[in-house]
């Protein structure tokens, strides 16, 4: 009955408000009994390849950090992109290179590069 309630990743893609939908998926997630229901389906619907990316390290690191095998989707070669993302965009090469050395794995396997709290709440 609480899958209902919980906005899983997929929704997240789809969604008006992406980066207050992810603060909520983060939330929910969190708090979810089935972890796994709200990461095992591939989000679609959302063309900007660089949020694929983040939604499959997203998922990638919430399944290792809670004990569940991550989902196949996570794993496809498009969810990597082909350059370095940085948060914020910066050009910074000291903070670029901060950004490379405090990322998670599963961001940085996929260029992705926000850094150690990337998706952690207040």
């Amino acid at each position: 009955m609480g899958k209902v309630d919980n906005l899983s990743l997929a929704k997240v893609a789809s969604s008006n408000n992406m980066k207050l939908s992810i603060g909520q998926f983060l939330d929910d997630f969190r708090h979810a009994n089935d972890k796994y229901y709200l990461i095992k389906d591939e989000p679609a619907g959302n063309t900007d390849i660089v949020m694929l990316c983040i939604f499959a390290s997203i998922a990638h690191k919430l399944a290792n950090d809670n004990g569940l095998e991550p989902p196949d989707w996570v794993f496809k070669p498009e969810y990597t992109f082909p350059q370095p993302v940085y948060t914020f965009n910066t050009q910074s090469k000291e903070y670029q290179k901060i950004l490379r050395e405090t990322s998670p794995p599963e961001f940085a396997q996929r260029n992705i590069y926000y850094g150690a709290n990337v998706i952690s709440r207040v």
